[in-house]
């Protein structure tokens, strides 16, 4: 992933964190929320393995488990996602 697109992914997340209405609570377990995004609405979920996942054709396109919805979800809902939920492109393995 080039460093640009990480930082365009990250700036649009902090657009949608100022504008909580964006988030729908689906399902607390496991969690699921609809992400009213900028080109529809996506939803994302909390699997099995404890890693969010996102129904949006970049996350599934990419294949670099992070999109600007799971960075939102995270922050909005960080008291019910857990440590490691989300995948960092460049992150030393844990």
């Amino acid at each position: 992933m080039l460093q640009s697109h990480l930082h365009s992914l990250i700036a649009k997340a902090h657009r949608y964190q100022e504008e909580p209405d964006r988030f729908q609570l689906l399902g607390q377990s496991p969690l699921a929320v609809c992400v009213h995004g900028a080109n529809g609405e996506h939803q994302v979920v909390l699997d099995a393995h404890g890693h969010l996942l996102c129904d949006c054709d970049g996350f599934a396109q990419r294949r670099e488990g992070i999109c600007a919805h799971v960075l939102g979800v995270e922050h909005h809902f960080r008291a019910q996602v857990p440590a490691g939920a989300v995948t960092w492109p460049f992150a030393e393995p844990v």
